[in-house]
């Protein structure tokens, strides 16, 4: 791994395992539930208490990252599949839990309302995290302020922050990852997933991320 991808995971999983507390919380029976993660990825998983790794897991990506998951262990029956992105190939209430974490702001803006649309159809309870755009420090760039400004003199600073100093990537990779990623209001998120109560989750006494949770429309 680069030395960018063990700093994001070490961040990571800080806020994962607190954010655990919440899942423990509303879904105390989480591990014996059938659950589908959109966008999720083994480390998400690897951080997770035990107790809370579900039997019957199922990650949707619509790509693969080259990060397979361990097939022994606690990890032996979770299924990885890759899907379009926007149609969730499964019935209405298929899963118990639907779980989306770090990814609608990664959608494009006029596709949020599809896919989580979708997220409340196939799932009896679901759980959706994104970054706070109200955080001052862009999480994705590790650069502050840098999504509170116009976004042509934010791109122009991207090179500055710390993804690209330890990613050092190319001109068009910072181009299209700054056009891809966009924060979300808190109000965006309740707009996308009506009836849904907010985890609002706080670093250093700031607002840094909310977590959507709610009933599914058909449970």
């Amino acid at each position: 791994m680069s030395n960018w991808t063990n700093f994001v995971h070490f961040v990571q999983g800080y806020f994962r395992r607190r954010r655990s507390q919440l899942y423990r919380l509303q879904c105390p029976d989480l591990a014996g539930k059938r659950v589908c993660d959109i966008g999720g990825s083994r480390h998400f998983w690897e951080m997770m208490p035990e107790d809370l790794v579900p039997s019957d897991l199922l990650l949707l990506n619509i790509a693969d990252d080259g990060q397979s998951l361990s097939h022994t262990g606690r990890f032996a029956n979770i299924e990885i599949r890759l899907y379009d992105g926007k149609h969730i190939p499964f019935p209405d209430g298929y899963f118990d839990v639907v779980m989306c974490n770090s990814v609608i702001e990664h959608v494009p803006v006029d596709q949020r309302e599809q896919l989580c649309n979708e997220i409340r159809r196939v799932s009896k309870y679901y759980f959706v995290q994104t970054p706070a755009y109200a955080f001052p420090i862009e999480p994705h760039f590790v650069f502050p302020f840098i999504h509170w400004l116009p976004r042509s003199l934010g791109r122009k600073l991207v090179p500055f922050g710390i993804w690209a100093i330890f990613e050092k990537p190319s001109g068009k990779k910072m181009d299209d990852y700054f056009a891809e990623v966009n924060l979300l209001k808190k109000r965006e998120v309740t707009n996308l997933l009506p009836n849904c109560k907010v985890q609002v989750e706080r670093a250093l006494g700031l607002v840094k991320s909310y977590t959507a949770h709610g009933y599914g429309i058909f449970q």
